[in-house]
């Protein structure tokens, strides 16, 4: 447990938000807060994609005497891993 105590400072002695600001720690008991500082996680995501793609353009096969026969193929795959791990308020990992 980690303690602060000013004993320099006289009762009566009022600090404003400089001085103030530069005080470090104090007392959970009203305000119970967790120790990040002590904070371990260990975790692992699994990730995978498998794709596969068979395109095939007959274009006038066993046809005699054909013309103008056209044929516009355009194939596409899009894929994205994605992981989010939320471990409490405030805290998330990507």
């Amino acid at each position: 447990m980690k303690t602060l105590t000013i004993q320099d400072l006289p009762v009566t002695e009022e600090l404003d938000r400089r001085a103030m600001s530069a005080v470090r720690g104090g007392s959970s008991f009203y305000f119970p807060g967790y120790d990040v500082s002590k904070y371990d996680l260990t975790f692992n995501t699994q990730q995978l994609i498998d794709q596969s793609q068979s395109t095939e353009n007959h274009n006038g096969v066993n046809v005699a005497f054909a013309n103008d026969i056209t044929s516009n193929v355009k194939p596409k795959q899009e894929a994205h891993n994605t992981s989010t791990i939320n471990i409490g308020s405030g805290f998330m990992v990507r």
